[in-house]
């Protein structure tokens, strides 16, 4: 078996929400986002986990993320964030998933079929506060209330939108989208009275305290541990909840004036040894580390020696001592007093930490790590 893990401390991601619960106050609710496998870290496991530590919602993007959670056992509500499609309206009134809701004709559809099924479908009704994304435009949601409140099978539950910039502190869109996504909360209310839940409080804004008047936030790149933006760093007490290590699997020691890898783009300078892991961008690491990445081994950082390739890449570890086949190699986390982060990665090959994690934890086996014990998925 290839020696490639992905490990998944499950203990970080529970310490993460309760610091995410310290800076939300003690009155607000939490919807977890476990959208895209969560971020690569392995939807079921993380739900589970969030679940028996209080969470109060649980997102996904799309509907099948949503059913699998159902089948999984899960019983609390799950928004699902795109909303759905007319042909799975049937599987989503069944499952009691709450979709967003922002397109009249799907309403109707919701409604006709709730009715049929003799149940009630819970909405939120997603507003686009300038995302130019998904949602109901501000100056068409009071039309859109009162035709939706006039349909029966479906049960209003609350109002959410997204903040496009929430991740640059102190950016006056995000103040302009509050002031907006308020005026719409006053409308919404106004219909509905104050029941249901109000949202828009990403990570960014949750960070920066920013949106959290509504009584919810909505959390994801920081239940992983990793800050929302670049330039910023995450407190002590955020912890990352993915690692990413394999094993050298060939030592060489070479002349020097020896390519190595494709292109002949790395050439060695002095009388050298090359360490071979079996890790390359079908693994998600990305191929813009030619060359540009770092590694660690025996606590040491050693730099990616020529392209990634397919399924294996090349680490110069001359002037380490005593590397051997089978050494652990980290290509995403600690080992000794060196740390390689997801921040790091992402300003390497010009990306952001969301996706080296999703392609990372994605392609590779995950372990999953607890005071509990260990299991694989």
């Amino acid at each position: 078996m290839i020696p490639n893990e992905v490990i998944i401390d499950l203990g970080r991601l529970r310490r993460n929400l309760f610091e995410i619960k310290r800076l939300a106050g003690p009155h607000t609710r939490i919807l977890a986002i476990v959208k895209s496998d969560a971020y690569g870290h392995g939807m079921l496991p993380v739900a589970r986990t969030l679940e028996s530590a209080g969470i109060d919602y649980l997102g996904v993007f799309e509907l099948e993320e949503g059913l699998e959670l159902r089948k999984a056992g899960h019983k609390l509500p799950i928004l699902i964030m795109m909303g759905v499609q007319s042909d799975e309206v049937p599987a989503a009134v069944e499952s009691e998933v709450t979709p967003a809701l922002f397109q009249l004709e799907i309403a109707r559809e919701l409604s006709r079929i709730s009715s049929e099924q003799d149940k009630v479908t819970p909405v939120q009704i997603k507003v686009d506060t300038g995302m130019t994304r998904l949602g109901v435009c501000p100056e068409d949601l009071q039309g859109f209330l009162r035709q939706i409140l006039s349909l029966k099978g479906i049960q209003l539950e609350g109002i959410f939108s997204h903040l496009a910039v929430a991740d640059q502190q102190e950016h006056p869109f995000t103040d302009k989208q509050i002031r907006i996504f308020q005026e719409a909360v006053e409308q919404y209310r106004r219909f509905v009275g104050h029941r249901g839940v109000v949202h828009v409080a990403n990570s960014g804004a949750l960070w920066g305290n920013r949106g959290l008047d509504f009584g919810m936030a909505r959390p994801g790149i920081l239940l992983y541990g990793s800050p929302p933006a670049q330039e910023w760093t995450a407190a002590a007490s955020f912890e990352p909840v993915m690692s990413f290590r394999s094993k050298v699997i060939q030592i060489r020691t070479v002349p020097p004036g020896t390519y190595v890898s494709y292109g002949c783009t790395y050439m060695t300078e002095k009388r050298s040894t090359i360490a071979t892991i079996p890790v390359g961008y079908d693994d998600g690491y990305s191929r813009l580390l030619s060359n540009n990445g770092d590694v660690l081994i025996h606590g040491r950082r050693v730099p990616v020696a020529g392209r990634v390739c397919m399924n294996l890449t090349m680490v110069d570890v001359t002037g380490v001592e005593g590397v051997a086949v089978g050494d652990e190699v980290v290509l995403l986390g600690s080992q000794g007093k060196e740390r390689i982060t997801a921040e790091e990665i992402a300003a390497r090959i010009g990306t952001i930490n969301y996706e080296v994690c999703c392609t990372i934890g994605k392609s590779n086996r995950r372990v999953y790590v607890d005071s509990e014990g260990i299991f694989s998925e």
